[in-house]
């Protein structure tokens, strides 16, 4: 009886110490105190519930969860303002979960649904997701209002979902809308393979020529973003594969990248 007694103290203890260490979780450090074993009990299948697991090693920097978002959760119980879930939405982007971001975005969609700003941030959570004919559907929303919103990034957002749903001929189209108003390299780069692809590479070869003689007129400060691209347009004009001149290495643009060849 008596071990039983140290192990519930020792339990206790323990799940005081733990909610200390989560610093978000220090109002179950008073759930503990006041209903011993039963409080720590309570808040063990809590934190199962919330997808952790005990035992596991920790990260040598454990990524703590946010304290802004147990107050918006908390906030949004009464308050279910569409300011308030796109805000939310934001911090789970920040934080890597594009699941919880898509449905935060998705609420603030419900009250208000004229938002581009959650409609395209929505797009691409679910592009991240790779749920590209969600994003496609979101995104094309969000392209009709505004062809230039965030400054084109939307419209090469949607180019990027198009590729990579396999939808190359609308994706075609699209980043070539992208390349002729803008000189970034990039769009003008998928455009160029998806030409390949279709079988018209002297028209591909023209695109890929103007990306590299586009290159001494780059602004220094633009050089990191725009040099990969340009150096895969040089090797696409040496005979490289197609297949060879993205890979691992290809950066991602504003949405979800592909790649067509």
């Amino acid at each position: 009886m008596l071990l039983i007694y140290v192990a519930l103290i020792a339990f206790q203890i323990w799940a005081i110490l733990d909610c200390w260490r989560q610093r978000s979780r220090k109002l179950w450090v008073l759930a503990v105190l006041f209903f011993g074993p039963f409080g720590a009990l309570a808040y063990v299948v809590s934190e199962l519930l919330r997808g952790r697991r005990f035992g596991e090693l920790p990260a040598a920097e454990p990524v703590r969860r946010d304290v802004r978002i147990d107050e918006l959760e908390a906030l949004l119980i009464s308050n279910p303002a569409p300011g308030l879930f796109v805000e939310l939405g934001d911090l789970h982007v920040h934080r890597g979960d594009h699941r919880s971001a898509a449905d935060a975005y998705g609420r603030s969609l419900e009250s208000d649904p004229d938002s581009l700003y959650a409609r395209y941030h929505l797009g691409l959570s679910l592009a991240a997701q790779d749920r590209q004919a969600e994003a496609v559907e979101e995104l094309s929303k969000v392209h009709t209002a505004d062809m230039k919103y965030d400054y084109g990034a939307a419209a090469e957002a949607l180019a990027d979902a198009l590729l990579a749903a396999g939808r190359d001929r609308e994706a075609l189209e699209q980043y070539a809308a992208v390349a002729g108003s803008s000189t970034r390299a990039r769009p003008k780069f998928h455009w160029g393979l998806l030409l390949d692809k279709m079988g018209q590479q002297a028209e591909a070869a023209r695109v890929m020529q103007e990306i590299v003689d586009q290159e001494d007129s780059v602004p220094a400060y633009l050089r990191p973003g725009e040099s990969p691209w340009i150096e895969r347009a040089r090797r696409y004009l040496d005979g490289w594969p197609s297949e060879t001149l993205l890979g691992a290495h290809s950066e991602r643009g504003p949405g979800t990248q592909g790649h067509a060849t």
